[in-house]
């Protein structure tokens, strides 16, 4: 098996209807051989996880671009329709361009003979930061190899059994699995890592205010009952001094009465002596 040098791949595409436009006539621009390989574009559809409506997205002039965030899977179809003739294995790729920004293809790396259909590109960006590509822009890249021998009928890539066979759109069978369930990214756990941080740093502000409150108000308890205390021992002294001073007031009265009687007394013994004298 050889790959195709790129006369060779001029001379087949521009020949045969290998590279062809929805409405089957050929696509072929000489001027997307890159090397040995033949450049292909971004079609009109795209799939991210990360799409809040979980749909389809259709890119057209007025939205032209898809933004692939880190973390998070994309489906991409190719712009033109590729057809695999009996004695040519094909071989896709991602241009380096943008598997340096760290987008990763993890789909097949092959097109089987008897192939025709637009090509579906599964990709995840494993890179730092959002990779932004561009409907009918040049990503992709195709090269062909001659078989030794031409591919049997019955062997080649058809309807029967392969699903993939005259796709122009993304199969929903693969949107579906996607769907299931949410894409455990670093860039996603990280951001609930942070989120649960943030959460737990209120909680312990506001575990700490709760706590010097209770502080504050048991030490004015425990002040306003020393207090109380206080109050209520000096009350207790001061009436039992009120008792004493009232006691000891009403003896000195009851001596001061009892004076004033024997005073009394004896003056009327002395005013009757003199009276007799």
């Amino acid at each position: 098996m050889s790959f195709l040098g790129p006369s060779d791949l001029k001379t087949l595409l521009f020949s045969k209807n290998i590279i062809t436009k929805d409405d089957g006539t050929n696509a072929y621009n000489e001027g997307r051989v890159e090397q040995a390989a033949y450049a292909l574009s971004l079609g009109n559809e795209a799939y991210r996880t990360d799409n809040k409506d979980r749909k389809i997205e259709i890119l057209d002039n007025k939205n032209k671009n898809i933004e692939i965030n880190p973390g998070q899977f994309t489906l991409l179809m190719t712009d033109e329709i590729i057809s695999i003739p009996k004695d040519k294995l094909a071989f896709i790729s991602i241009k380096a361009k943008q598997k340096l920004k760290g987008l990763v293809n993890v789909s097949g790396f092959h097109v089987d003979p008897g192939f025709k259909g637009k090509l579906l590109f599964s990709v995840y960006n494993a890179g730092p930061s959002t990779i932004t590509l561009e409907t009918k822009k040049p990503y992709f890249l195709i090269w062909f190899a001659n078989l030794e021998n031409e591919t049997n009928v019955e062997d080649l890539y058809n309807e029967t059994k392969n699903h993939h066979q005259g796709q122009k759109s993304i199969p929903l069978d693969y949107i579906d699995a996607l769907k299931r369930g949410e894409i455990a990214s670093p860039n996603v756990l990280l951001e609930k890592i942070n989120e649960n941080k943030n959460v737990l740093e209120r909680v312990l502000w506001i575990a700490g205010i709760i706590v010097g409150l209770c502080i504050a108000i048991t030490l004015k308890s425990y002040s306003d009952n020393n207090s109380f205390k206080e109050g209520y021992e000096k009350g207790k002294t001061d009436k039992v001094l009120e008792e004493e001073i009232k006691s000891k007031s009403s003896i000195y009265l009851s001596d001061s009465l009892s004076l004033q009687k024997i005073d009394s007394l004896i003056d009327k013994k002395i005013n009757q002596k003199h009276a007799k004298d």
